[in-house]
């Protein structure tokens, strides 16, 4: 009975010191800048689309393939993103394998609703992807088409429509 306690005693020492996490971060400076209208060239209106599918809850297509958008501070390290506008931001990761590391290629604002829902990421992703060049992402429209069986399936269709924006 003495040597299964103190073997008990050893794996739970072993258990509790076996996974560690750690997380550090570091605040970033917060860049203001104050634009006008006239500072921008606008686009016509564009449009972009994405499907996102569903089979038991798992986007089966995105599984090992991430190209989302997240909402961040610009981290990127680069010395030609020395300026930042304040608001939402949309990050493009890099679609091969430096994705599953965190690399950002590219840091685009939008100006106004970024969108609920990956659905709605994966669309601003296209209309980034489709109109290279501009600057912002102005007040982006969602439509959104659902078709759902619960808990089975899902099918979310989303259509993003906006001006962009390049600075003069």
């Amino acid at each position: 009975m003495k040597r299964f306690a103190y073997l008990l005693f050893i794996g739970l020492i072993v258990l509790m010191n076996s996974c560690s996490v750690s997380n550090h971060s570091m605040k970033t400076p917060n860049y203001h800048i104050e634009f006008y209208k006239s500072d921008f060239d606008y686009s016509e209106q564009v449009s972009a689309e994405a499907t996102s599918v569903r089979v038991f809850g798992i986007d089966w297509r995105r599984l090992f393939k991430w190209n989302s958008g997240e909402i961040n501070s610009d981290h990127s390290g680069s010395q030609s993103n020395d300026v930042g506008i304040t608001g939402n931001f949309m990050i493009d990761p890099i679609e091969q394998s430096l994705s599953a590391i965190g690399a950002v290629s590219a840091i685009i604002p939008v100006l106004g609703d970024y969108g609920k829902g990956k659905a709605s990421r994966y669309a601003l992703y296209n209309l980034m992807r489709d109109n290279p060049g501009y600057d912002v992402v102005i007040y982006p429209q969602y439509e959104t088409k659902r078709f759902i069986v619960p808990v089975f399936y899902s099918k979310q269709t989303v259509r993003v429509t906006a001006r962009l924006g390049r600075i003069k």
